[in-house]
């Protein structure tokens, strides 16, 4: 007697429990999703870098030197906490200045690797594709042009529509009544904490968009520990999610 057919023998329960762990593994386990509502900075658009930039250019016209991540971690949050740390620099200027560059420079900023691909692919699903950001709809409206993006969503909801800043759901509500999709067959996807907690706060499936590049701009730690129920690295890792 072979000790595989033994242990079949001996212990019937080990055997079974095999054959619902095989089981298991081979499940389709792809979200129940008809409905997608991205976020555009940082996700679809490496818009975050032309920020950088701006802050950038801003502080060499002052003979201020900054690195990279302080000006992330001091500056691109929180603005109306910025002229109390640093209360000798015309910050508003610097933000005017910084937001100038971004709206002339838009529509050079790239997309992240396979978004078009990836769109065409959970359209050819029958999946609804939406959008929520918190920049400007000028802005949006012309980031999103230079790639034609336009034609692969049936909502977009700007930061000056007049819905909210996430993590506020309500631009989220918004979008949800506007497409006619359930919360409970919606992903949200993004980049940031304030993504996955407005998504959570309305019911929605949510997905962290993690890739190195955008280490700079987050603390992945945190974003983490938020508990989004996906994370991916790669935006074409989507269409198989679904």
């Amino acid at each position: 007697m072979s000790d595989n057919l033994g242990n079949c023998l001996v212990y019937p329960q080990l055997r079974s429990d095999y054959i619902v762990l095989d089981l298991f593994n081979n499940m389709d386990f792809r979200m129940n999703v008809r409905s997608i509502i991205f976020d555009w900075d940082g996700t679809l658009a490496k818009t975050l870098d032309l920020w950088l930039e701006g802050f950038q250019r801003s502080f060499e016209k002052r003979d201020l030197t900054f690195q990279p991540n302080e000006i992330v971690s001091e500056f691109f949050y929180n603005y109306d906490k910025v002229q109390e740390r640093y209360p000798r620099m015309d910050f508003p200027a610097v933000a005017e200045e910084t937001r100038g560059h971004v709206h002339q420079e838009v529509h050079t900023a790239s997309l992240y690797e396979g978004v078009q691909d990836t769109l065409n692919a959970l359209k050819n699903k029958d999946i609804t594709l939406s959008l929520v950001t918190s920049s400007a709809r000028k802005l949006l409206n012309k980031g999103m042009g230079a790639h034609r993006l336009e034609e692969f969503f049936a909502s977009t909801v700007a930061g000056d529509d007049g819905y909210g800043h996430k993590p506020d759901p309500q631009p989220f509500a918004t979008t949800l009544e506007r497409v006619g999709a359930n919360a409970s067959e919606t992903l949200v996807i993004g980049d940031s904490h304030v993504d996955i907690l407005a998504g959570q706060a309305i019911g929605c499936q949510t997905c962290w968009f993690a890739p190195s590049h955008n280490r700079l701009f987050h603390d992945f730690d945190h974003i983490r520990s938020i508990g989004a129920d996906h994370e991916i690295s790669r935006i074409r890792e989507l269409v198989d999610l679904t």
